[in-house]
């Protein structure tokens, strides 16, 4: 017998499809985090791997992560900050300023990878990469030529 179910989730979206897509309204700090994170091409449960120090703490290091990658709380000890940068590519400071600045004093960001002027992509073959349009960069949309930089 066969069940039919209703779908009820939809596929992730790709960099290019999320940053295209994308508005301009203020970003997150639990959503620079994700972003940086799976720009880094990392899960939740790897980062949570390389964060604790054995196989008790992993479980701990799943709830801190899943914690700062959902709106409205935010990483209390500079440290924690620390041992995720020295797990994936992310600027402390932006995180900082995300966290605690109005937004009309937020940086600039793309919606796509979460990079930003202070912490952009960059590649052997393309160096640094530029902004593609107020919220995606070159890399998350490499048919695009890259606009001035207003920020």
């Amino acid at each position: 017998m066969m069940h039919v179910f209703p779908r009820t989730f939809t596929m992730p979206m790709q960099r290019g499809e999320r940053a295209a897509t994308a508005s301009a309204e203020p970003l997150t700090s639990a959503a620079y985090i994700s972003l940086r994170r799976e720009a880094a091409g990392l899960s939740i449960k790897e980062v949570a791997g390389m964060l604790a120090r054995n196989a008790d703490e992993v479980a701990h290091a799943l709830d801190l992560i899943y914690a700062l990658e959902t709106s409205g709380n935010t990483a209390r000890r500079p440290e924690t900050l620390e041992a995720l940068r020295s797990i994936f590519p992310f600027d402390p400071d932006v995180y900082r300023q995300l966290a605690t600045d109005p937004a009309n004093s937020h940086p600039r960001i793309c919606r796509g990878c979460g990079c930003s002027h202070w912490d952009p992509c960059s590649s052997d073959e393309h160096g640094a990469c530029a902004w593609a349009t107020d919220t995606a960069c070159t890399a998350c949309l490499p048919d695009t030529a890259p606009v001035e930089c207003c920020q």
